[in-house]
């Protein structure tokens, strides 16, 4: 089974790869095999841990953080999602758009080192509130991440 596991998320990193080469292009012919750097953010993503933090075998952490960033800024992440959410509402026999959405929040405690964090009354928490907007199917539309005081 975990050998599966393994050819799943090779599949998957080779897919997402694409995606973005095909969105955003290298400039240069000498550039970092996007690839390698969407394997290093994989695995980021999967420890976790500081940017710095990436083993050896991967491009240097300063180019995968370039490019996550750049990718970040123009919305690519978002626009993929996007994509991957009308592509399964398509496969599921519905309309491409949704025309109902769940809204839910979550509030959290937190510390305040990064980010914004604020009192919510109703349950008398100092944090942050996680806000999901999902379709009928769960499909995950939008996620924000506000302070707790907001409603």
């Amino acid at each position: 089974m975990r050998r599966l596991e393994e050819i799943v998320s090779w599949h998957a990193v080779q897919e997402v790869a694409h995606w973005l080469e095909r969105a955003d292009p290298p400039r240069s012919e000498n550039a970092t095999p996007i690839l390698a750097v969407v394997q290093a953010l994989a695995w980021h993503l999967r420890v976790g841990g500081g940017w710095r933090s990436l083993p050896s075998g991967m491009p240097p952490w300063r180019t995968v953080y370039g490019w996550f960033r750049r990718w970040a800024g123009l919305g690519l992440f978002e626009r993929m999602m996007r994509d991957l959410t009308r592509l399964r509402r398509r496969a599921e026999g519905r309309k491409p758009n949704p025309r109902l959405t769940i809204i839910d929040t979550q509030t959290v405690k937190c510390l305040s080192v990064r980010g914004p964090r604020g009192f919510d009354a109703a349950k008398r928490v100092i944090g942050r509130k996680r806000v999901a907007m999902v379709d009928a199917d769960g499909n995950w539309l939008a996620v924000a991440v506000v302070p707790a005081s907001v409603q």
